[in-house]
């Protein structure tokens, strides 16, 4: 009798066990959902990222040529109930680039608004922009990038910046800064320049900066500033974090610029992070004052013209644009004034003229403060001199030239 109990036992403890081959199936059926929903969700936050509008994509239609690809970086933020936008940089990646060139263009650009092209209508080149410009000035409504970004969004923007500059624009990444301090509490708190700050208090340093700040500088340190946060967001490690994040940041990007492709981007804009204004090259013009005390950017439109044309691999900035040191290194007095006299009549922009560090310099020397050798090589070919490279950050002058006991006063440079 007891062995029939037990049997019985057995016998509903193995009708109500489940084969582990089956839980083993299940649990895979779980997991394969909770990855799928993960990916969708993850799928979902990149697509977020991409403006996949007709006009958007179209503007990586426009042929390339030899002269690569131009991307469009701008931020916008609203300060008592005014939309802003302080800088805006383009980048040319031409065939083969590692790094771009990179433009800065100030936010307070005075342009001169035109008609929105048809869908089809080829830009005027650089030439062809400065002699329209030229001849309807009188007729033209001017405004800044801001104001066009007011009425029109991106689209406006980049229509007439495009039209303006002469040069396609393929890529464009417009970044509301209003999302900073979102994006920072969101992470909790960022430590800057030794600070623990919270949102509002590290977006209004970003904002605020210093005192005596150039445009140029207040525009680098908010692009190192920005590169700071994006670290911070890429340490939240697992997908969902990662998912969660793109999400947060998404509507404070506009780009059509897939996430995969901005993967690839983000280190190449390593210049425009590392602060060096040596690296970069601000769209040539002037400051002008309003009635209102106020301040405009105006370009100079031949400048201009010669920068667009000579985008590209073999890009050489114009003469006016290259600065440049003259040091005495012969001991011969008046020596570096001569050659910065010479230099400035070939078009090159003097900074400064010294003595060097030593009178025993045999020949000749130009060096490239900056990672492009281009305005140094042409530097050094005019004065027939030995051309080196020593980089150092925030250097005031692109080329140093010492002056060597080789060089003759009165020789006639090369043209």
């Amino acid at each position: 009798m007891k062995r029939d109990n037990l049997n019985k036992r057995k016998s509903r403890a193995q009708r109500g066990r489940i084969p582990r081959n089956r839980i083993l199936f299940i649990l895979a059926g779980i997991l394969f959902i909770i990855v799928l929903t993960v990916g969708f969700r993850f799928i979902g936050a990149q697509n977020d990222l991409q403006n996949t509008a007709e006009w958007a994509m179209a503007l990586r239609q426009a042929p390339l040529e030899d002269k690569g690809a131009n991307y469009l970086i701008y931020g916008v933020y609203t300060k008592e109930g005014e939309l802003r936008m302080d800088e805006i940089f383009l980048l040319n990646y031409y065939p083969g680039a590692v790094y771009p060139h990179i433009i800065f263009i100030p936010g307070e650009l005075l342009l001169n608004r035109r008609a929105e092209q048809q869908n089809g209508t080829p830009s005027p080149s650089p030439e062809q922009a400065a002699e329209i410009d030229e001849l309807t000035e009188e007729r033209n409504t001017y405004f800044i990038p801001a104001n066009l970004y007011a009425e029109g969004g991106a689209r406006l923007l980049i229509s007439q910046l495009s039209y303006f500059l002469g040069v396609p624009i393929h890529y464009y990444l417009g970044i509301d800064y209003g999302g900073i301090p979102v994006m920072v509490d969101y992470l909790g708190s960022i430590t800057y320049r030794g600070d623990v700050l919270r949102g509002d208090d590290y977006y209004g340093y970003f904002l605020r900066g210093e005192a005596d700040e150039k445009p140029l500088q207040r525009a680098l340190r908010r692009m190192q500033m920005l590169d700071l946060l994006v670290e911070a967001v890429g340490e939240k490690r697992g997908l969902f974090s990662k998912s969660r994040s793109l999400r947060k940041a998404a509507p404070y990007l506009d780009t059509n610029i897939s996430r995969r492709e901005m993967d690839v981007l983000y280190p190449s804009l390593a210049p425009l992070f590392s602060g060096k204004e040596s690296e970069i090259t601000v769209l040539p013009g002037a400051w002008h004052r309003r009635i209102d005390g106020e301040y405009y950017y105006k370009v100079e439109r031949g400048l201009l013209s010669y920068l667009m044309a000579n985008l590209g691999k073999d890009f050489i900035l114009p003469r006016e644009l290259v600065t440049v040191e003259v040091l005495n290194g012969s001991g011969l007095a008046g020596i570096a004034s001569k050659a910065a006299v010479m230099l400035q009549e070939h078009g090159f922009h003097v900074v400064n003229v010294d003595n060097a560090d030593s009178f025993d310099y045999a020949r000749t020397h130009v060096i490239s403060r900056q990672a492009e050798m281009g305005p140094a090589k042409e530097v050094a070919e005019i004065m027939g001199a030995e051309l080196l490279k020593e980089e150092v950050p925030g250097f005031p002058a692109m080329v140093t030239v010492i002056v060597g006991r080789n060089f003759l006063p009165d020789q006639e440079l090369t043209n």
